[in-house]
């Protein structure tokens, strides 16, 4: 396969706390992963949400959750209309304001009977959800005492509220994924099959499509060629090695990759700081620096 750039795939979340609202109308082109949870509310619009290997047609006033490491790009339908609120979450954030009787971060871990990380709003709670989302966006701009006690108390009041929201929905109908069949069975191919060498020849005569055809339909999907996908993974797979506390180069076999010096430098240019510094980094914050 070519070699293609790989830039832009991680975005990185520098705060314990990332909340913005945006209006403008674009949708994200590629999947991306960022270092975080996140809580994505979709005020107004229509659009296509990917997640891995699933894609939910979202409408107005619906709530989708995320949590590290999971790929997710947004198709709008409408270019007319797209308003969303976003928060990104730090792993720290979460653990820190947990309790052993709330834990904040189920609405993002337990995938209630399979179901995906989706709640759609009725009227008279997507009105209550708005308000605290404004004024936690009116507070965050303030420069008062306590701006950021308050902030964090908004945020903490969405947290438990949207994890009864998913608790109380469990029983729910679950929406239908619409990811399409060849895109899906592409994936679930590269994932059993990681740390092999995968062509687009073997994936052709594996899923009976033109390899080409395959590469064009995965890559409509996700805005990535089969090729960064794969990187990708890999590179997932040795943060987690290296989470562990496994060296550098055992992180390196263990993940796919033949050459070091290769493993090196695409992990530095896929998360922006080499092997070892992201090891000394994980162990001096305890915080995963995830991709």
């Amino acid at each position: 396969m070519q070699k293609e750039s790989i830039e832009h795939i991680y975005n990185p979340i520098p705060e314990d706390l990332f909340i913005r609202y945006s209006d403008k109308l674009e949708g994200q082109s590629f999947y991306h992963t960022h270092n975080g949870y996140e809580l994505y509310f979709l005020v107004d619009g229509i659009v296509n949400y990917y997640i891995d290997q699933q894609c939910y047609r979202l409408d107005t006033k619906t709530i989708i959750v995320m949590r590290p490491g999971e790929y997710h790009r947004v198709e709008m339908l409408d270019n007319k209309i797209y308003k969303r609120f976003v928060i990104n979450i730090s792993s720290r954030y979460l653990e820190m304001h947990s309790t052993s009787h709330t834990n904040l971060r189920d609405c993002f871990n337990k995938r209630f009977n399979n179901k995906p990380p989706i709640v759609v709003l009725d009227n008279e709670t997507a009105e209550e959800l708005l308000t605290l989302y404004n004024s936690l966006m009116n507070i965050k701009k303030s420069a008062d005492y306590g701006q950021d006690v308050a902030t964090s108390s908004y945020v903490l009041l969405l947290l438990v509220k949207i994890n009864l929201l998913f608790y109380n929905s469990k029983d729910s109908t679950a929406m239908p994924n619409v990811m399409p069949v060849l895109v899906n069975k592409t994936m679930s191919y590269i994932d059993a099959h990681l740390l092999e060498t995968i062509t687009l020849e073997e994936l052709s005569d594996k899923l009976f499509y033109n390899g080409t055809y395959i590469s064009r339909k995965f890559k409509a999907a996700t805005g990535l060629s089969i090729q960064q996908y794969i990187l990708r993974k890999r590179i997932y797979l040795a943060q987690n090695y290296l989470d562990e506390g496994k060296s550098v180069t055992e992180s390196c076999m263990l993940s796919g990759f033949s050459d070091y010096s290769n493993f090196s430098k695409m992990f530095k240019k896929c998360i922006g700081i080499s092997p070892k510094q992201y090891q000394q980094k994980v162990l001096n914050n305890s915080q995963p620096y995830m991709v």
